[in-house]
């Protein structure tokens, strides 16, 4: 039987919402980083040059947003980082993304936010044959994983060494943490991975990405899977995405479904999703 929440549209957005909020807030915890917060703003700072590792990630000012819209480009400008703009679903004013677009940004991708309840799951998958699927638990796995994110947003090779710093907050391998991470190895190498944030009962599923020579085998599902399996087993009763749409029939024949739309925005050419 649903939970209540399957029938308040309103309560899975805001799941939906405080999750990606919560994770992208820890870049800003990160070493060299800053977090800035107010009533109704959420916005982050990082040394890295390159997208996605400054940006907006809540913005619904009752009043002035103009003003407040400029001292944010501004901001970025005076730093001379590129930076991208998430307007969320609760996001204000409603003209958000046409004042975006006016001041030289364009919608980079459009992003399903997309939920499901964890009683029933699709049975684990066993991985192909020569993969092993591992929890991240040692530093050893945490530099792996840190290799496949550099690779997935180009992160250049003189700003790899801040990486380690900046995703410091997000304790990867750590136990009892927030932030729990699985990786798909083939002969020791990593050649994909899958990040879950859990925010009360809620999980969230980031960072699922494979290498171009590993995929087409079901990685991704095989992955997805497993971590929606840990998840419950953790006491987590529902879980949130925000998916590509590339990738929204994958999620979708996993039971997933569409509550509201992430829209992401960037300079012109600057984000690759």
């Amino acid at each position: 039987m649903a939970t209540s929440l399957e029938h308040d549209p309103d309560q899975v957005l805001r799941a939906l919402e405080q999750n990606l909020w919560e994770m992208w807030s820890r870049f800003g915890r990160g070493e060299q980083c800053a977090l800035h917060e107010t009533d109704d703003a959420t916005w982050f700072d990082t040394p890295i040059p390159t997208l996605p590792y400054n940006a907006v990630v809540r913005f619904s000012p009752a009043a002035d947003t103009d003003r407040r819209i400029d001292a944010l480009f501004d901001h970025y400008r005076r730093r001379g980082m590129p930076f991208v703009w998430i307007v969320h679903p609760s996001a204000r004013p409603l003209s958000l993304a046409d004042r975006l677009l006016e001041r030289g940004l364009e919608e980079a991708e459009a992003c399903p936010g997309m939920s499901r309840e964890l009683d029933i799951l699709p049975p684990r998958e066993g991985p192909p044959l020569g993969i092993t699927i591992a929890e991240v638990t040692d530093a050893r796995n945490t530099d792996s994983v840190l290799e496949l994110v550099a690779w997935r947003w180009s992160v250049p090779d003189e700003a790899r060494r801040q990486l380690t710093g900046v995703t410091r907050a997000f304790g990867i391998g750590q136990p009892e943490g927030a932030v729990r991470v699985w990786l798909a190895q083939r002969d020791g190498a990593p050649v994909a991975k899958i990040i879950v944030q859990r925010s009360g009962s809620v999980a969230g599923i980031y960072g699922v990405a494979t290498k171009p020579e590993a995929r087409g085998q079901g990685r991704a599902r095989t992955l997805t899977i497993h971590a929606l399996h840990e998840a419950r087993a953790a006491g987590c009763t529902r879980a949130v995405l925000h998916s590509t749409p590339v990738a929204l029939g994958l999620y979708e024949k996993l039971g997933f479904r569409t509550h509201g739309i992430f829209r992401i925005f960037a300079p012109p050419g600057a984000l690759h999703l």
